[in-house]
C-alpha cells in the first residue's frame, strides 16, 4: 500500500506542478488590446483619403490628355507607373485595377493603332466616372 500511495502522491505533485505552470504562463498570453484595433481604422481611413486624392489627380491628368489629345506612350507609361506606386486600400482595389486596365488599353492603342482599344479605354474611364462619382468633382 505504501508503494501505491507514493505513486499517487507523485502523480498529484505532477498535476499540481502542471496547474501552477499553466496559471503562471497564462498571464503572458493576454488578448490583444482594443487600442490596436482602434488605431487600424484611423490608418485605413487616412490611406483611403490619400488614395482618393492621388487617384483623382491621376484621373484628372488622364482626362487632360484626352482633351489635349496628348497621348504618347511615355505619358501613359508615366501615369501608369505612378498609379502602380500607390498603396491601395481594399475598398478601392477594383477601381485601381480597372484604371490600370484602361491605361493598358490606351498603351495598346498607341503601340498597335487599334481604334477598338482606344474606344475600350474611353468606355472604361466613363464607367469609372459613373461608378465612382467622387472622381468627377
Amino acid at each position: 500500500m505504501a508503494k501505491k500511495q507514493k505513486i499517487l502522491i507523485f502523480l498529484l505533485l505532477i498535476l499540481l506542478g502542471l496547474i501552477l505552470y499553466l496559471i503562471l504562463t497564462s498571464e503572458s498570453i493576454k488578448p490583444v488590446s482594443n487600442l490596436d484595433k482602434i488605431a487600424k481604422p484611423d490608418n485605413s481611413s487616412l490611406l483611403e483619403t490619400d488614395y482618393k486624392l492621388k487617384a483623382k489627380e491621376f484621373f484628372t491628368s488622364y482626362q487632360s490628355l484626352i482633351k489635349n489629345n496628348g497621348f504618347t506612350e511615355k505619358n501613359i507609361m508615366e501615369l501608369k507607373n505612378k498609379l502602380l506606386g500607390l498603396k491601395v486600400p481594399v475598398k478601392f482595389k477594383e477601381l485601381h485595377l480597372r484604371f490600370i486596365l484602361a491605361l493598358n488599353k490606351m498603351e495598346n492603342y498607341l503601340s498597335r493603332k487599334d481604334e477598338r482599344e482606344k474606344d475600350d479605354s474611353f468606355k472604361a474611364i466613363s464607367q469609372l466616372k459613373a461608378d465612382y462619382s467622387w472622381l468627377n468633382n
